[in-house]
């Protein structure tokens, strides 16, 4: 597990190290710029020309500092001061003293054009910047990425905002990032990762108790994690102990996402799956999945067959509902019964987050929502542009304000339960495919079953079908991948 800081906490992170443990931030920003440099040296050649482009914050500070080290080993360097030199912060200025004593060149800003410059660093603006870039700013951003040159940005490409990955005005392009201390939630999320290229996360000496002292950082998940983030399973375990999943849902006009629901519950471990669907889908889902049990939601009428439904409730350890069950009344009187007599967890996915309220929501203690940006929208009251442009805040006020557990998805998706979040990493274009939610749904459930607390269930599922994605693009294509391909994949992750 790593962590993903935002602007504010990447400044806690300073502050403690800086005023608490009494570190002087020269020390901090010359480690900063030796990891810097290690990286441009095992990468380019001494002959290779490196142009560092520095603003006039600590940022730009770095990048002296970098540039005076590499200077001294031997490569050609220079620097471009842009802004303000008035305006430097007091370390920024001591390291440009510094360079300028060690006869480090300074160039003007056509130098970026030059062909005597093969590689640019980017050391303008950190991850606190908070305006859209103009001026001369964004003349010398637009010239470095019409360069065609090599790449390096210092801690985050210049314009990318470092708590959601937005473009301010422009950005640099890089090819590769090197952040320090931590990796920033900017370089993760959309449009963001897309600028940063390759990140490298650089170990500045940040003590321990810095770290700690950052409030509800954001997490997310590496493929060592992943043994740890799967349920146990006992040696002498059986189909009851590894829990039952009920997936109600299914109309009888769209049965399949109600299919690949069950069918990923099975995958991802659950002892015993239990579809609850229209009478008339009976014959199809268990010719679909023959392992799986079957409970008719109807009576041949319009209204619930409720005893049907209390069988099923009595049977769940944890309950999916809403893929493919409609919109009809039928639907709503099922997803008000379920909603007020269901005291076990529940996944609410597809149509069930349409015919639910917040005022529901707020009765239930134990609710995984997964709506997709469109459904989002019409729960959160927001447009869909804002919920993608404030995917994390959105999630955060969301469940704070509901006491749920929200999986905001997207292609970054977003996991908060008001207090902690975690962001997905795992998966690719090739998931953008009708029925990819509900695979997510059976195997969040499936992990729910087996005793996962529900954050962990949901965060874990959301980054295990994103790997099964993975696996799949990595043998085939993002253009073939399907739904039920994901559940064919989770074998080789799991």
């Amino acid at each position: 597990m790593r962590y993903l800081f935002t602007s504010r906490q990447s400044k806690q992170l300073d502050d403690h190290a800086i005023n608490i443990i009494g570190f002087p931030g020269l020390v901090l920003m010359e480690k900063a710029a030796m990891t810097l440099v290690s990286v441009i040296m095992e990468r380019e050649e001494q002959d290779s020309g490196i142009l560092i482009v520095c603003g006039s914050g600590n940022n730009g500070g770095d990048g002296l500092a970098a540039a005076r080290m590499l200077h001294q080993h031997g490569f050609r360097t220079a620097v471009v001061l842009v802004g303000d030199p008035e305006k430097m912060t007091p370390d920024a200025r001591k390291q440009l003293a510094l360079a300028a004593a060690c006869d480090v060149p300074v160039q003007s800003e056509e130098a970026v054009a030059s062909p005597v410059f093969s590689v640019l660093v980017d050391s303008l603006f950190g991850v606190g910047l908070s305006r859209d870039i103009g001026g001369v700013y964004e003349k010398v951003i637009k010239d470095i990425n019409a360069s065609g040159k090599k790449i390096y940005a210092v801690d985050i490409p210049s314009g990318i905002n470092g708590d959601d990955g937005r473009v301010m005005n422009v950005a640099v392009r890089a090819d590769v990032t090197v952040t320090f201390g931590v990796n920033k939630l900017g370089l993760v999320l959309y449009p963001g990762c897309q600028y940063a290229g390759e990140v490298i996360i650089g170990d500045i000496g940040y003590p321990r108790s810095s770290y700690e002292a950052v409030e509800d950082p954001v997490f997310y998940f590496e493929p060592e994690d992943l043994p740890a983030l799967l349920p146990e399973r006992a040696p002498d375990g059986h189909k009851g102990s590894f829990g039952h999943v009920a997936v109600i849902g299914g109309s009888r006009k769209m049965s399949g996402a109600a299919l690949l629901s069950a069918k990923a519950a099975y995958a991802s471990g659950a002892g015993l799956v239990m579809i609850c669907s229209a009478k008339a889908n009976r014959d199809l889902l268990l010719t679909g999945c023959p392992e799986a049990l079957f409970e008719a939601y109807d009576t041949g009428e319009e209204e619930p067959d409720f005893m049907a439904l209390d069988r099923v409730l009595s049977f769940a350890d944890t309950v999916v509902l809403g893929p493919g069950l409609g919109r009809e009344k039928l639907a709503e009187q099922i997803t008000a019964y379920v909603l007020k007599n269901c005291n076990k967890p529940i996944i609410l996915d597809g149509d069930a987050l349409v015919l639910c309220s917040r005022e529901e929501l707020k009765e239930q203690s134990s609710v995984i929502l997964t709506p997709h940006p469109r459904e989002f929208s019409a729960l959160f009251h927001q447009e869909i542009s804002y919920i993608k442009e404030h995917l994390g805040e959105a999630v955060r006020k969301f469940a704070e304000d509901t006491g749920c557990i929200l999986v905001g998805k997207d292609a970054r998706t977003i996991v908060g339960d008001g207090s902690r979040q975690y962001v997905n990493v795992s998966g690719n274009s090739g998931m953008g495919t009708g029925g990819s939610g509900d695979v997510l749904t059976g195997i969040i459930a499936g992990f729910a079953a087996q005793g996962k607390p529900l954050f962990e269930a949901a965060s874990a599922g959301v980054y295990v079908h994103g790997l099964a994605g993975d696996y799949y693009t990595k043998t085939y294509s993002p253009y073939s991948l399907t739904a039920s391909a994901l559940i064919d994949s989770l074998k080789n992750i799991l």
